[in-house]
């Protein structure tokens, strides 16, 4: 019987074609009061999971709109009592369960100071929905596994929905509506050769940028939480400095690229540690025009390039079903890791 995990990772494209379809109005709304004065910053404020989404949304509001995009400290206010300058400023908060009191005293702080506050969340009728003036429902539904999968993808699709609509992106929208598919094509990806690999081994990074440096972000923490695998997540600019040092002969360096401008380097890059003895495990959404063998050990199928904002949820996607997997595979059971619980509440 296959896990929680794995189950509720494979719902994902049937929830998020419901979701762009029940989200649009309140989308158009919160975009259509945007447009009419154009936030000139932006914070975000989230923890674990909903972060990585955080920082995605960091990159998307930043490269399509030159909305520039922090993620908040909350201890500034709760611990440290600040009052900050936020008047007409953009704040999101992301959070699964919408229950953690740091998180809810931020952006109700937020609120109070002239913010423009968003709440995306799974629930509506939760302390974060309340605190919020928009919420943005991550339709979800009930996620088991403690491991989140469904929460966070589908985190990601409402944060491309709303900054589609925010930019008046045609192309990206109608991206959008192929996302389902694509990312039921995901999670028929074989990724056995990585589950080869990572059976026995107990360290690894996950290298990307721009809008898959996120993605590297949540596979790293997946990788800890479910299989036991000390991971971190690393930028391809970041890579050859102090981090570098660790590279050595048979070191599994697991890299995601996109087809965008961030394309030549990367795959410089992962030529460089595959010609250094690195065991490099490269996962991009299939090109016929780009020959992908000549930069890692191992290719990790995907299915075709769809767009370069959303073809890091394909990649995620395929690496939520072998992550499933390999938990079970190290005698481990997905859905309930050591130490963790599903809603973690912080002050």
């Amino acid at each position: 019987m296959s896990s929680h995990m794995h189950q509720e990772a494979l719902s994902v494209p049937g929830l998020i074609a419901q979701q762009l379809s029940a989200n649009h109005a309140v989308l158009v709304e919160l975009t259509t009061r945007l447009r009419a004065q154009l936030p000139i910053f932006a914070m975000t404020i989230a923890r674990g999971s909903s972060d990585h989404a955080a920082t995605f949304a960091k990159y998307l509001l930043e490269t399509q709109m030159g909305i520039v995009t922090a993620s908040a400290a909350p201890s500034v206010v709760t611990i440290y009592k600040t009052h900050l300058l936020l008047k007409n400023c953009l704040v999101i908060a992301i959070s699964q369960s919408g229950e953690s009191p740091d998180l809810v005293e931020m952006l109700t702080e937020a609120r109070k100071a002239g913010a423009i506050t968003v709440a995306f969340v799974n629930q509506a009728d939760t302390p974060l929905g309340a605190a919020a003036e928009y919420v943005i429902p991550l339709r979800a539904g009930v996620e088991i596994s403690i491991a989140a999968t469904k929460s966070y993808l589908l985190t990601l699709s409402a944060l491309v929905h709303f900054v589609a609509l925010l930019k008046h992106d045609p192309i990206l929208l109608q991206m959008l509506t192929k996302l389902p598919e694509a990312l039921t094509a995901a999670t028929q990806m074989d990724w056995s050769k990585a589950l080869e690999i990572y059976r026995e081994k107990n360290s690894t990074f996950v290298v990307a940028r721009g809008y898959g440096y996120p993605i590297a972000q949540e596979a790293a923490l997946k990788f800890k939480e479910t299989a036991r695998i000390h991971a971190e997540a690393f930028s391809g600019a970041e890579l050859l400095h102090g981090p570098f040092a660790l590279i050595e002969k048979d070191f599994p360096l697991l890299m995601f690229i996109q087809h965008d401008e961030s394309l030549a380097s990367m795959l410089t890059l992962s030529k460089r540690m595959h010609e250094l003895g690195a065991c490099v495990l490269l996962a991009a959404p299939t090109n016929e025009k780009i020959n992908l063998t000549e930069y890692a050990n191992i290719i990790l199928p995907m299915p075709s390039v769809l767009h370069p904002i959303c073809d890091p949820l394909m990649v995620i996607q395929a690496f939520y079903i072998m992550m499933s997997q390999l938990a079970v595979v190290r005698g481990l059971d997905p859905d309930q890791p050591s130490n963790l619980s599903k809603v973690t509440k912080t002050w």
